[in-house]
């Protein structure tokens, strides 16, 4: 196991897998989780997405059964599954862009390529949550959503959490057009902080920020607000990205709470 640290994250290759973790994650130490590059995502050599859909390498590298690492199908929509310890094996059928849970030792995750993955901990509770946030889940607010699912459902208290948001695309390679620019437009009356125009009826927009601020705006407080600031396309090299390559792979953004049984260091 071979890793690279600096003050927010650590980069970490094991077994011919890398993956990243949040610093602030690392301290907790209740969590197991992971932020896969394109040596840990799915792909085939050509990086181009498989179809699998498997990520038994990551479980693997979790000290989890492949079968409890679950993700959704996801829609680019704004459902909230609440996962638990019997429920989790029919997952990959239903629809959904974000799951929470308190169930020890299930690891829950979301696929990215270019969209916002952002993992959440209440250290409390204890509880987690994966979201992922293109553009219409953001418009959407669904991590403000996944937020209040885990305070309806946990008693999380919105400013006990630690959010993590990973690898997405970057204002400076993302440029939306006026159709999209007037949903966020109607969506956020800070849409300026997000958004600059770049051309006529073209427009850079910040997901990263637009996430951020959301997040800080239904309670958490910004210093438990940990981005990694790596945009998956002029990052191409480490993360696979839609808008730079077109059909390609998917990265995985997982978090679990640690049962206790683990038999490998994560």
């Amino acid at each position: 196991m071979s890793k690279d640290t600096n003050k927010k994250h650590t980069i970490h290759s094991v077994n011919g897998i890398q993956y990243l973790n949040i610093r602030a994650f690392e301290m907790a130490g209740a969590i197991q989780h992971a932020f896969t590059t394109r040596k840990g995502g799915l792909g085939d050599r050509d990086g181009r997405f498989k179809e699998t859909r498997e990520w038994a390498s990551i479980a693997d590298v979790l000290c989890i059964a492949p079968e409890k690492l679950v993700t959704l199908n996801q829609v680019h929509g704004s459902s909230i599954l609440h996962v638990d310890g019997q429920n989790y094996s029919h997952l990959k059928t239903l629809q959904g862009d974000a799951m929470i849970t308190s169930s020890r030792g299930l690891a829950i995750g979301v696929e990215t390529a270019d969209c916002v993955p952002i993992l959440l901990f209440d250290p409390v509770a204890p509880a987690v949550a994966a979201v992922h946030a293109g553009w219409r889940g953001t418009v959407t607010k669904i991590a403000q959503k996944t937020v209040l699912s885990m305070k309806q459902s946990f008693n999380t208290e919105p400013a006990r959490l630690i959010a993590a948001i990973g690898p997405a695309i970057g204002p400076e390679c993302y440029e939306v057009d006026e159709p999209v620019m007037e949903l966020i437009r109607n969506a956020f009356p800070y849409w300026q902080k997000i958004a600059t125009a770049r051309s006529l009826e073209r427009w850079s927009l910040n997901l990263v920020m637009a996430n951020t601020i959301e997040l800080a705006n239904i309670g958490l407080n910004r210093k438990n607000i940990h981005t990694l600031d790596m945009c998956t396309s002029c990052r191409n090299d480490l993360f696979y990205s839609f808008r730079h390559e077109g059909r390609t792979g998917r990265m995985l953004s997982v978090i679990a709470l640690k049962s206790g049984n683990e038999s490998c260091r994560f």
